[in-house]
């Protein structure tokens, strides 16, 4: 079994655990293990990035399932969780439900990870710039750049992605 293979089982395992605790709402993949997934597999992330609000329920999901807690992350063999708090994303992200193996999984919205990729890239890193500008190439019919201009608040950064937009014709 791949590591991208055993990270959907365990990403599969801990909704699957969190349904029977009767939540309503489902965790949302952030991060770079997002990047993975919009890439199918090309650029794969060590580590699963969740989102979800309800700390408790997912720590004590965690723990039930054998994970050994490390600080904000979770290790179980090779399978590693990190709980993100970027609880800003919460009130104003979206996100996307993707089919995964006849089960749905909840992902940062592309339009969302592009934003938070971004700063990144501004700050210099240049391979985040080259990743992005694939993104953007793959899925420039798709992406949404209105709701990106609306939601940046760095004018550098809209810039560029009117550079990278521009780029991707």
């Amino acid at each position: 079994m791949s590591q991208l293979d055993a990270q959907i089982k365990a990403i599969k395992e801990i909704y699957r655990e969190i349904e029977k605790a009767k939540s309503r709402i489902q965790p949302v993949i952030v991060g770079k293990f997002a990047l993975t997934v919009y890439t199918q597999g090309m650029y794969p992330a060590n580590m699963i990035s969740f989102l979800f609000p309800d700390l408790k329920l997912l720590q004590k999901v965690l723990k039930n399932l054998g994970y050994e807690q490390m600080g904000d992350f979770w290790t179980r063999g090779d399978i590693v969780v990190e709980i993100s708090k970027k609880f800003e994303l919460i009130p104003t992200g979206t996100f996307n439900q993707i089919e995964v193996d006849g089960s749905i999984i909840n992902v940062i919205s592309l339009e969302d990870l592009l934003i938070d990729m971004m700063k990144e890239c501004l700050a210099g890193d240049e391979t985040v710039c080259q990743l992005i500008k694939t993104l953007i190439r793959s899925y420039k019919k798709a992406i949404d750049f209105h709701y990106i201009y609306q939601n940046i608040r760095n004018k550098k950064a809209v810039i560029k992605f009117k550079e990278y937009k521009k780029l991707a014709n």
